[in-house]
């Protein structure tokens, strides 16, 4: 792990606290440093209020039949990148059809490859050449 580079924040947006366990993990195996996990839809949006991210992980559908698209709606305000993480299987959202879509289940190898990708658009990731 290259230490000149900075940890990255990332939020995750997900109502089931194993998968959400399993993101944390491959998020902190590439570098992630804080990561703030909600569960609810009034949890998520308070920590897009009070913190700042590089990137997020949604899970479209959350409990209680809440959806993650006003979370979305606020990530797309302040510019952070984002991708759903999701098992539904109806259409999305057609304001969100440029969004990544990570399909559960999905392996540990598409998680770290949609994170490196949302990482990837954060302006100071130029030390990708450095480690060629």
């Amino acid at each position: 792990m290259g230490s000149r580079e900075r940890a990255f924040a990332v939020l995750i947006v997900e109502d089931q606290a194993l998968i959400a366990l399993n993101i944390e993990d491959v998020v902190r195996r590439i570098g992630g440093g804080v990561i703030g996990c909600a569960a609810r839809l009034s949890n998520a949006l308070t920590l897009v209020e009070t913190a700042s991210w590089d990137a997020a992980l949604l899970n479209i559908r959350l409990a209680q039949g809440e959806t993650a698209y006003p979370v979305a709606e606020q990530l797309q305000a302040k510019t952070v990148p984002f991708a759903f993480v999701t098992g539904w299987e109806a259409d999305i959202d057609p304001r969100y059809s440029d969004v990544r879509v990570l399909q559960k289940p999905f392996t540990e190898a598409e998680l770290e490859n949609c994170l490196r990708t949302l990482i990837g658009t954060m302006p100071h990731s130029s030390s990708e050449q450095e480690a060629a």
